[in-house]
């Protein structure tokens, strides 16, 4: 159970059967100033703020725009999006993971690699993509081949 030190850090007491790692994961997501700020403000994660802060920059989230957010799991950039993009815009999630839903996003559950999967994504967009985003990541096994051919193949 998380307790505040004197300080208001949060330090995380070790629960039976939890390793050191995760532990030490758990604490510096709890002391994240960038995850209390996106619970606060209702993003699904802290990349949020990384997307919002490269549209602010480049200007690339049009209103009325089509966007396709491929890896999109957990929708902190899809949350944003749908905000830039408006009602008149259109934003795709598609992630091999299940997501809830979002207001003004149309979620897929979709393994990109599939057959059909294009298919799928070009009658959810209704039409051309004019932004796609991507932040996926393939998962990592600790084999520098595995990890290297696992990544590569994302492309």
């Amino acid at each position: 159970m998380p307790r505040l030190n004197p300080a208001g850090h949060v330090r995380v007491r070790t629960a039976k059967g939890r390793k050191p790692s995760s532990q030490r994961w758990l604490e510096r997501q709890l002391n994240d100033p960038f995850v209390r700020e996106a619970k606060a403000k209702g993003y699904r994660s802290r990349a949020a703020f990384k997307l919002a802060e490269l549209d602010d920059k480049f200007h690339f989230l049009k209103p009325g725009a089509r966007v396709l957010d491929l890896g999109a799991a957990p929708g902190g950039w899809s949350q944003v999006a749908a905000r830039r993009v408006g009602e008149n815009g259109v934003v795709v999630a598609a992630d091999i993971l299940e997501m809830p839903p979002l207001p003004g996003v149309t979620t897929l559950k979709l393994d990109l690699s599939e057959p059909g999967a294009l298919a799928s994504l070009e009658h959810a967009l209704g039409g051309p993509a004019d932004v796609v985003l991507t932040d996926m990541a393939a998962p990592t096994t600790g084999h520098r081949a595995t990890d290297h051919l696992r990544t590569t193949a994302l492309l």
